[in-house]
């Protein structure tokens, strides 16, 4: 599938169309990474329909002004407290893959109903149509497997394909995803860093935990950082583990104020994360999420680095 005879669509290229996006629920980082993107294509005067949860919606919410939301079911999966597990996402297989068939059949309704020019899909296979430019957001054009998970690589990879454009959420020549974000062999378009922070002259002085990921992993955050947490000035996120004099805080942009201001940053290392304190220029304690062999290949990177970020 190729968009022949036209320039690849670029996030600065699409102006005054009608735009649907959604993205993957697994952890807030989808969200997080996309608001700088649809800021922008709002901005140029495109007609945006988000498909989210409440929890993504509340989010959007703050920073967007102008978008239709709708309700869309989130891709099913069981966390596990101790990390991901290969066998809970081979339980969790038959509900993902009705899930997949159920949303290409929504967006196919949604697409007949409402006349949609484009389709932005963060990581959602399912969220796509032949007959409409679909474009597939990621920064894994490539998983981290070893050469014994060859099978997976290619489920990703036809997947992957059966978009019309990948944008990758990376640099190319700074490449912060390192192989992760090799060039797919269907059109593409790097993004560069898409984090909504900037750096600025502001005085660096605060310590702060960021619980990302899956809640049910933010035990093990805390547990590891245990001997820190008496330096910590703020959490964001909230967990009964957390000593009550240090402020918890739940809304993202309190949450950015004080990150806009973090002399260092505790967390898992999503790429989110990753890109976000590559933007705000502060040094970042972390380790991967257990199981997670793209967050222990990120972490080896960084440490490649050598100093991290």
């Amino acid at each position: 599938m190729e968009l022949k005879n036209q320039p690849i669509p670029q996030v600065s290229t699409l102006k005054n169309q009608r735009i649907l996006f959604a993205a993957l629920n697994w952890g807030m980082g989808h969200v997080s990474r996309s608001l700088s993107i649809l800021q922008q294509l709002e901005d140029q005067n495109n007609a945006l329909t988000i498909a989210c949860n409440p929890q993504q919606e509340s989010i959007f919410r703050a920073y967007l002004k102008t978008v239709r939301y709708l309700s869309l079911p989130d891709y099913p999966f069981i966390f596990n407290a101790m990390g991901f597990r290969v066998f809970d996402f081979m339980y969790s297989l038959p509900a993902l893959i009705r899930r997949y068939h159920q949303e290409q059949q929504w967006v196919r309704n949604l697409v007949h109903q409402e006349s949609i020019t484009y389709i932005l899909s963060d990581h959602r296979y399912g969220f796509r149509n032949p007959k409409i430019p679909s474009i597939f957001i990621t920064h894994q054009c490539r998983l981290p497997l070893p050469w014994f998970g060859f099978m997976a690589q290619w489920v990703h990879r036809y997947f992957l394909r059966q978009f019309n454009v990948c944008w990758i959420l990376d640099n190319e020549e700074t490449r912060w995803a390192g192989k992760l974000s090799t060039a797919p062999n269907i059109p593409f378009y790097y993004l560069g860093n898409t984090s909504r922070f900037q750096r600025t002259s502001l005085t660096k002085k605060w310590n702060v935990l960021v619980l990302n990921g899956p809640s049910q992993f933010n035990t093990l955050l805390i547990r590891h950082f245990q001997p820190e947490i008496g330096k910590l000035d703020y959490v964001i996120g909230t967990h009964p583990l957390i000593p009550s004099h240090i402020p918890q805080i739940q809304d993202w942009q309190e949450a950015d104020r004080v990150l806009r201001e973090a002399k260092t940053v505790y967390s898992f290392c999503g790429y989110t994360t990753l890109l976000d304190v590559a933007a705000l220029g502060c040094k970042w304690r972390t380790i991967p999420t257990p199981g997670q062999l793209e967050q222990e290949y990120l972490f080896q990177q960084k440490t490649l680095r050598e100093g991290g970020l």
